[in-house]
């Protein structure tokens, strides 16, 4: 595993994206203030960057073999600390054959509106 750059990157390359979150936590204004960023490590396939007026990392998390469709996180560029190669996209299609496949375009999984309320914290 190593260090690497965006541009370093290969559509299919194995990553561990390191980035800083949003997060909502109660404790004394002392303690905001001291340390307020909460880091999230995410690992997954690249698949590339896209986005209008905000440029995001696409990182693959799952697919659905019959229909080929993606899980992907979406990082904001900016957000990123640390982008770590774990393995380059040639050894990983022998672990993930899904990979190999990987065209000019990915198809990205939509979720319907009920299962987006399974994820809804409250």
């Amino acid at each position: 595993m190593r260090r690497v750059e965006l541009s370093d990157l290969e559509k299919g390359d194995l990553i561990l994206v390191r980035w800083l979150d949003a997060s909502e936590i109660r404790c004394s204004v002392n303690e905001h203030e001291g340390n307020p960023e909460v880091y999230c490590k995410d690992w997954g396939v690249y698949l590339g960057v896209s986005g209008g007026k905000r440029r995001m990392l696409i990182v693959g998390k799952d697919v659905v073999e019959f229909h080929n469709d993606w899980g992907a996180a979406r990082i904001p560029l900016e957000l990123i600390d640390e982008l770590v190669l774990v393995m380059p996209r040639g050894e990983a299609v022998e672990a993930i054959g899904e990979i190999g496949s990987l065209g000019r375009r990915v198809r990205l999984r939509r979720y319907r509106e009920d299962e987006i309320e399974r994820f809804k914290v409250v």
